[in-house]
């Protein structure tokens, strides 16, 4: 019994082919080096950047393996050490963890979606640029020596302005908001992507399980995210315009940061954790040829 063949796809003229291939390209130049909104251009811009500092933030954690190799150890000093221990951490968190997997997921989801693109590319250009300036930021003022030293979580009352003076605190604080920021976007532009711009056919209940998994990811952070920056910015306000969130005696709080801040800390677990099941989940699925249970229940449109 003879089965029929599928129709050829129509293909397309080589003028037309010419000239989609140049509106979806890069434009030429610095210029354009600059001004590039390709989703994978982006991508892997981010990518890139985070694995930077990935490396980075191993070699402040080489620095304060070595301090800690030998009893009364002489290779760093004790503030130096709380400026290696804040920038690690925050250096892991804010710079690396979750914004890997955000680029990631620019990436491959438009291409797991029949999507040309993601939807707002030149936010998502944005924000790989905030994202830079508030890593670099952050750099800079540890090599001028004005790097962090409250911690990756930052709690008060040690990081207000007199417990930890200069602008060390201000500085990471500052980096918190432009990252976060830049999470939120990207959270915002993978929403958009995967709800409104799948191919036709490509329903809810068949896109692959790391697409759900980077939608699961990006609510959790559309919801959290405002959170820190919220505690960031108003820990700023605190030292710089005298503003009292967190002092009691004014009838701020300082369990409030503590609040606002695991309002993020503890979604940012799985934040971290989720993206990496749905590789899993989609890897296994495609070589064992077997589609999920939970893939067979789900009805929605």
């Amino acid at each position: 019994m003879s089965m029929a063949k599928s129709p050829a796809p129509p293909r397309l003229a080589p003028q037309d082919a010419a000239r989609l291939h140049q509106t979806w390209s890069d434009p030429p130049g610095i210029i354009g080096w600059f001004s590039a909104i390709n989703h994978k251009t982006i991508s892997m811009r981010f990518m890139v950047t985070t694995f930077v500092f990935f490396v980075l933030g191993g070699l402040l954690a080489l620095a304060m393996r070595v301090q800690l190799a030998n009893p009364d150890g002489k290779t760093v000093g004790p503030d130096m050490y709380n400026q290696l221990f804040t920038m690690h951490g925050s250096t892991m968190m804010f710079l690396f963890a979750m914004p890997v997997m955000q680029a990631v997921a620019t990436y491959l989801v438009p291409l797991m979606i029949g999507s040309r693109s993601v939807a707002f590319p030149r936010m998502n250009a944005f924000a790989y640029w905030i994202f830079t300036l508030g890593g670099i930021m952050l750099f800079v003022a540890f090599l001028a020596g004005a790097g962090p030293d409250a911690g990756w979580f930052a709690y008060v009352p040690l990081s207000l302005l007199q417990f930890s003076p200069g602008k060390r605190v201000d500085i990471w604080a500052q980096m918190i908001t432009f990252t976060e920021m830049a999470g939120l976007m990207e959270a915002i532009v993978l929403i958009t992507t995967i709800l409104k711009m799948r191919a036709p056919g490509m329903t809810l209940n068949r896109m692959p399980l790391f697409v759900w998994t980077i939608l699961a990811t990006s609510f959790m952070v559309l919801f959290s995210m405002p959170a820190v920056m919220l505690a960031s910015t108003a820990l700023i306000t605190d030292r710089l315009v005298n503003t009292q969130f967190y002092n009691p005696l004014k009838g701020g709080g300082a369990l409030l940061w503590q609040h606002l801040f695991w309002f993020f800390g503890h979604p940012e677990v799985y934040m971290i954790f989720i993206p990496p099941l749905g590789f899993i989940s989609t890897i296994v699925s495609t070589f064992s040829r077997a589609r999920w249970w939970a893939t067979r229940r789900w009805c929605w449109p």
